[in-house]
């Protein structure tokens, strides 16, 4: 990386020439007219207005380029600008006189708060092929009111002889007026032609993941590009597709995606794992678009076998996701069993119900996950393409968590991947409410608070020495059941819901069966006892769905 200083008027001519342009990725100009207007001044005192950042070029761009706004799009470019659009786009634009309902102007009457030369700026309106105000055009009047249009003080021989013709239209036969004026614009238009602007370089070598990486860094805007918005452009341009159009497409066939996650992201790793690339961002700058492209159809066929799938298992939306790895990962395994036989469906349907459970309950991608899934997702995806069911994906290896291990994961709010796996064991077993006997689903999961089975308060009275944010002590179920157990003990709750229902009291057991929660402990009020019992009914759930095998408590 190179420090160095470029003076306004080299840096006008090469938006000119075309040499420096913006990489498509960039979002487009967005200043307000009070920030050119600054900005004009700061130039004008002499005042720094911060670095550029720019990317060398030899031979083809690594991305496509655009034409800073209202500039020529022809040009051979050297230089693609990473930092410094608003600034340029707006020292551009103003010395062109390119904003169609603002002028700016020097004043000569008016000062800055820190007493340095001051902008004007007018706001435009245009009737039939009239401007107003009409005295923007009449260098007289503009000359009365003490302002000279920016325009003028830009670089060159072009704006040189602009500039002669102007003042000597507003000051007509004053020869002193003439004299003054022109000094005084020289003078100005010196300061523009001469202002240094410092900026950094990243040599032409620089990998276009390395480049990115550097501008997401710079980028400090309140909404960051995405690695989707960074790439889109490109895309497209490369291969003739809208990928907002096939994201679309992909929102209306399969809506529930998003409730897993970012779709565009999801996407994007998904595409990296059927080219059998790592789900990491220089492998998907690296993807094979049109490939992409062709195999859209089968995406969207595994991310409608996945969700479906997903929602089969009880995993019902990213917030109670243990870990979002798999989502990716089985999307890109059932688009190869779109089209197998029932049979064959169901063997596949087996290797991922393992596959995504010991995703869950291991600790196989709590690190290196990227390159690990790719491990994993190649041998499961031989396997269901040729039909075996002895596959032997790394994960299958990995060591399922004890029991003792199970009692001190912590509560499932929180990002905390096996926390939330004990959660979903409760999930697949249908959650039933504890109250109204309304059954866990995707249209209700979201409504569903977290509630201590044993309430805190409770356990303090008693003094438990276990804390009682265990996952273990954890139940999902509505707002309304939770504020009407609030913080009873479980013997009088247990008691107050078989009272309540005409069930009685086989139904509120039953209830506590779809949450996987040993009913036995909770009529003797035992914590200890609970927790331990419940942790041997989260273990053998545990053991049948990480062996792929159904499981219903």
């Amino acid at each position: 990386m190179e420090a160095r200083n470029r003076k306004l008027s080299d840096w006008l001519a090469t938006v000119r020439s075309g040499q420096v342009k913006l990489p498509r990725f960039q979002r487009f100009e967005a200043w307000s007219y009070s920030q050119v207007q600054s900005l004009l001044e700061s130039v004008l005192n002499d005042l720094p207005i911060g670095a550029m950042f720019v990317l060398e070029v030899e031979g083809n761009p690594p991305f496509h380029p655009r034409p800073i706004n209202s500039a020529p799009a022809g040009g051979k470019v050297s230089e693609l600008l990473l930092d410094g659009q608003q600034r340029i786009t707006a020292l551009w634009k103003s010395l062109q006189g390119d904003y169609p309902e603002r002028a700016f102007f020097v004043s000569f009457n008016e000062k800055t708060d820190y007493e340095g030369i001051a902008v004007q700026s007018v706001k435009v309106s245009v009737r039939g092929d009239r401007r107003y105000p009409l005295w923007l055009g009449d260098p007289t009047k503009l000359l009365e009111r003490g302002l000279i249009p920016v325009q003028l003080l830009q670089p060159g021989e072009a704006a040189n002889a602009d500039a002669l013709e102007w003042i000597q239209a507003a000051s007509g036969d004053n020869h002193a007026e003439f004299v003054k004026h022109l000094m005084k614009i020289q003078e100005w238009r010196a300061r523009f032609s001469s202002f240094n602007i410092p900026f950094l370089s990243l040599p032409a070598t620089t990998s276009p993941a390395q480049v990115l990486e550097v501008f997401t860094r710079i980028n400090t805007g309140s909404t960051p590009l995405s690695i989707f918005d960074i790439i889109t452009a490109d895309i497209e341009q490369a291969v003739g597709e809208s990928l907002h159009d096939l994201l679309e497409n992909l929102n209306g066939r399969v809506p529930g995606l998003s409730r897993y996650g970012d779709v565009q992201d999801i996407v994007l790793r998904t595409a990296a794992l059927m080219q059998d690339k790592t789900p990491d961002r220089p492998s998907i700058l690296s993807l094979d678009w049109d490939e992409v492209v062709r195999d859209w159809p089968e995406l969207v066929g595994g991310a409608e076998k996945a969700v479906e799938f997903l929602e089969a298992e009880k995993v019902l939306d990213g917030a109670r996701l243990p870990i979002f790895t798999v989502v990716p990962a089985l999307i890109a395994l059932w688009s190869y069993g779109v089209k197998l036989s029932p049979d064959r469906l169901g063997e596949a349907r087996t290797l991922l119900r393992k596959f995504m459970w010991r995703g869950f309950f291991t600790e196989r991608y709590e690190s290196s996950a990227h390159t690990a899934v790719i491990q994993d997702v190649r041998e499961l995806t031989k396997a269901i393409r040729d039909g075996r069911t002895d596959a032997a994906p790394p994960i299958f290896g990995y060591d399922l968590p004890s029991e003792e291990d199970l009692r001190e994961a912590g509560w499932p709010k929180k990002k905390d991947r096996l926390a939330r796996a004990i959660l979903l064991v409760s999930l697949k077993g249908g959650a039933t409410d504890l109250a109204d006997g309304g059954p866990i689903s995707v249209l209700n999961v979201t409504q569903r608070e977290y509630h201590h089975i044993f309430p805190d308060g409770y356990l303090k009275n008693v003094r438990s020495e276990i804390a009682a944010n265990l996952a273990l002590n954890c139940a999902l179920i509505t707002w309304k059941t939770n504020r009407t157990i609030r913080d009873k003990e479980p013997l009088v709750y247990m008691r107050d819901r078989a009272e309540a229902n005409s069930l009685g009291d086989d139904e509120t057991v039953f209830r506590l069966k779809t949450h996987a929660i040993p009913e036995g402990p909770l009529r003797k009020n035992d914590y200890s006892e609970f927790i331990l019992a419940r942790s041997r009914e989260v273990a053998s759930a545990m053991e049948a769905l990480t062996s792929g095998r159904p499981w219903s408590p």
